[in-house]
């Protein structure tokens, strides 16, 4: 497959110059210059495009190719009927100039055409290989770092565009008001399309998250340590970085799976130059509340997360010997975080403190936040007290065949279920993770008030405040969705699932009537073995709790 996609791009790139050689040189000539402009037009507003797509969580991760492709085609077209109006004749010049010339002119134009078509595609979340070709990724011989000598293309037409619209960025097409450019802020650009951003993790055929949701990884703190120690490795300069993850970074609330690859320090452009370096090694909290450290030194190692967390943070590594001056950013999965200024260096102990992380193993509860009853925070995997089979699934996916995963279904208290093998048996989570329940039902029925009836807790944190669990060892644990038992009426239960942020915020549950008839749950996948100790609205403590969470029997 790897040379029928070779085949592919030279067969493309021939058919292009072909056909202008027949058109003639003229018209080949101002063809060229459409693609160039349109091409200029197309990087310069990919990233202003990008973000505007990045804001449509369906699009994600579809959002650079796209915001790249479908400019360049609309501007292409747009130049294309421009020059044909005002240039509707050919000139005429002697056939063997036509074919010479025009097809050297045409074959300009094809490798510029299909080299940003590559690059667009390169940036849409599909497998690491596209019939066959790699290009860079990381590899074993490389020790798991990225490798030039992977698999590239016969003719590396995305390389030469992305040469061709780098070198220009800083020449004639320099931006007049702003200083970045596209060799500035897209480095190796040809790499990374071939394949660095989709350099990730795959299982059965299935892609990790190759691009975040804006917001979803902040960079909370760097340092600069002058001779850091890497197990058996000889001391080195290394930047040291603080990153905290959240569920836009995670593979739509069922776990983190982050290479190398996808978190590259930028360092400042100078004499065409642009330093970049890749992790060598993070640490990350374990199971057990402590910190782990992990190398980057084969292509198995990603970035995870313990079972059922939605957000933590993690420790890199990065060698600094390329870097003259402090890196400018950390690309990472897509998005483009600031590096902190660095005033002076810090030593090792610097960088086991901020390798060890924040957390101690335990958590302490505020004294004099209130209890939470034990039954308004129990494990419970049923839809209960609904009946649903998978021929009544309204607008739900399942998965596992019986367990539902996402959507909204709207089903019957009670009722007959029907034969065993389609009935739905509970709501699914992710391996060693239970389903929990917290009750947000109104009234005296639950022991804490979330709807400003008994206290104005809600209102003092905003309905913006996020709802989270806490375990034991500091991990957060926020809802994947609700279940609503409506007493009222024909006695419904609605069950809403969406695993990627939703309904993290307080303010985004049903309203309930004051009369608390209503049962209202917000719904939990905690690691097993774990103990819940609390429930936070933001940041503030609303209950304490002693739940464990057991292995499923």
């Amino acid at each position: 497959m790897e040379t029928v996609f070779n085949i592919l791009v030279i067969g493309f790139i021939l058919l292009i110059a072909y056909w202008w050689a027949n058109q003639g040189l003229f018209s080949a000539i101002l063809h060229l210059v459409c693609v160039f402009a349109a091409g200029v037009l197309a990087f310069a507003t990919w990233e202003p495009i990008a973000g505007l797509c990045l804001s449509q969580d369906w699009l994600v991760p579809y959002a650079w190719g796209v915001a790249l492709l479908l400019p360049f085609a609309i501007y292409l077209f747009v130049l294309r009927v421009a020059a044909d109006k005002l240039a509707p004749d050919n000139l005429n010049f002697p056939q063997v100039v036509n074919l010479g010339a025009g097809g050297a002119v045409g074959l300009v134009a094809a490798i510029l055409t299909v080299g940003i078509t590559l690059i667009g595609i390169g940036h849409t979340h599909s497998t690491t290989e596209i019939m066959g070709v790699k290009g860079v990724v990381r590899t074993s011989a490389a020790k798991g770092q990225p490798d030039l000598k992977a698999s590239p293309l016969w003719v590396p037409v995305h390389d030469m565009t992305a040469g061709v619209f780098s070198w220009v960025s800083e020449g004639s097409m320099t931006p007049t008001l702003t200083s970045p450019t596209l060799a500035s802020m897209q480095p190796e650009l040809g790499n990374q399309s071939f394949a660095l951003v989709r350099d990730t993790f795959v299982k059965a055929g299935k892609l990790s998250r190759t691009v975040a949701t804006p917001g979803s990884i902040r960079l909370d703190k760097a340092i600069l340590v002058g001779s850091y120690a890497l197990g058996n490795l000889p001391p080195m300069r290394a930047y040291v970085v603080d990153l905290n993850l959240e569920p836009g970074a995670s593979d739509f609330g069922q776990g983190f799976a982050i290479s190398a690859s996808q978190l590259r320090l930028i360092g400042e452009r100078r004499g065409g130059v642009t330093p970049i370096a890749y992790p060598v090694a993070w640490t990350q909290p374990n199971s057990g509340g402590g910190r782990t450290l992990y190398r980057f030194d084969d292509i198995s190692n990603y970035i995870t997360a313990p079972a059922g967390t939605t957000s933590f943070g993690v420790t890199l590594i990065y060698p600094a010997a390329n870097f003259p001056s402090t890196p400018k950013y950390l690309h990472a999965m897509g998005l483009r975080l600031d590096f902190p200024a660095i005033a002076q260096e810090s030593n090792e102990q610097d960088a086991l403190a901020m390798q060890r992380g924040g957390r101690t193993g335990s958590v302490e509860v505020p004294a004099g936040t209130p209890t939470i009853s034990s039954d308004d925070l129990v494990v419970n995997d049923s839809i209960m007290p609904a009946n649903a089979n998978l021929n009544n699934l309204g607008a739900m996916e399942v998965k596992d065949t019986n367990f539902l995963f996402a959507g909204t279904g709207e089903y019957e208290t009670g009722g007959f279920q029907g034969n065993k093998s389609v009935v739905v048996k509970g709501i699914w989570a992710p391996p060693n993770t239970r389903v929990v329940r917290l009750n947000l039902s109104r009234g005296s029925r639950n022991s804490i008030d979330f709807w400003n009836d008994r206290d104005k807790m809600r209102e003092e944190v905003g309905e913006e405040a996020e709802l989270a669990l806490v375990d034991d060892a500091g991990n957060l644990y926020r809802p994947i969705g609700y279940l609503h038992a409506i007493k009222g009426g024909d006695r419904r239960v609605v069950i809403n699932l969406e695993r990627a942020g939703k309904f993290f915020k307080i303010g985004s549950y049903p309203n309930l009537a004051s009369a608390g008839v209503d049962d209202l749950f917000a719904l939990f996948t905690p690691a097993v073995g774990r103990k819940i100790v609390g429930v936070k609205l933001g940041e503030r403590w609303v209950a304490s709790a002693s739940l464990d969470v057991p292995v499923k029997n």
